[in-house]
């Protein structure tokens, strides 16, 4: 048996589980629901001892989701289920709002003024939007970060798959370069929905979702549907494979 057909038939499995499950990780996993909304204290005119107390729970909350997320991505690339520039890249974001989320924590603890402790707290919601965008957006990143290692590794195999067919009996051929067809067409598509969700996650910002809200809520639309979308794509084009497979698999 030639090295082709070897690798071919060695196709793990664990890579058709992984298109499988690629949408069972969401950005509300990642958020207690208790947290999701802002603290029901209420704080005197002139308390400043409370506010800063309240805020440093909302941004306590924050970083534990923050880092929360950044222990899937750290699972995800020990596991290579993503590549180093995408957890770079993820972590990157994740610690550019751990700093900024820590700076305003010192920032609020030393007010004496429950005015300015306020406007401090008031940041939490319009700065930085953990809940409301950085969450939701970087657990569909991730999720698309998957999906580009999937369709890396299916990609990788559509030649070695090619020769296999063209060798394969007479009588085999509709049926597996039907499925091989198949397998091309969602691969394409996959892509070209990974390339529209790589184009649309930078617009999800706290600027957009403070000033443009119908927009930003869109664009947030659009990303979920272009993350699933590639992920059904991978699902089938993993599904043709595996028939292939099935079918060029050496009978006893």
């Amino acid at each position: 048996m030639n090295t082709i057909i070897v690798r071919f038939l060695q196709f793990p499995k664990r890579l058709i589980l992984a298109a499988s499950m690629l949408l069972c990780f969401l950005s509300l996993a990642l958020v207690p629901a208790t947290a999701l909304a802002a603290s029901s204290t209420t704080c005197a005119p002139k308390d400043v001892a409370c506010v800063i107390k309240v805020g440093d729970e909302l941004i306590a909350d924050r970083i534990a989701a923050l880092n929360k997320l950044s222990e899937k991505v750290t699972d995800d690339h020990n596991k290579k289920l993503i590549d180093d520039d995408h957890a770079t890249a993820l972590q990157n974001d994740i610690q550019t709002n751990l700093t900024g989320l820590n700076a305003l924590k010192a920032t609020l603890d030393v007010e004496t003024e429950a005015t300015a402790a306020r406007q401090d707290v008031q940041k939490i919601f319009t700065q930085f939007r953990i809940f409301a965008v950085v969450l939701p957006r970087d657990a569909r990143r991730l999720q698309m970060s998957i999906e580009i290692t999937v369709d890396n590794k299916l990609k990788a195999l559509e030649t070695p798959t090619e020769q296999l067919i063209d060798k394969a009996p007479a009588d085999k051929q509709d049926q597996l370069k039907s499925l091989f067809s198949d397998y091309k067409d969602q691969l394409a598509d996959a892509e070209k929905n990974i390339d529209l969700a790589q184009q649309t996650w930078p617009l999800l910002t706290p600027d957009s979702f403070n000033n443009d809200r119908s927009t930003y809520t869109t664009n947030l639309k659009n990303l979920t549907t272009y993350v699933k979308t590639a992920h059904q794509d991978l699902h089938k084009a993993a599904s043709d494979l595996h028939q292939i497979r099935q079918i060029l698999k050496p009978t006893k």
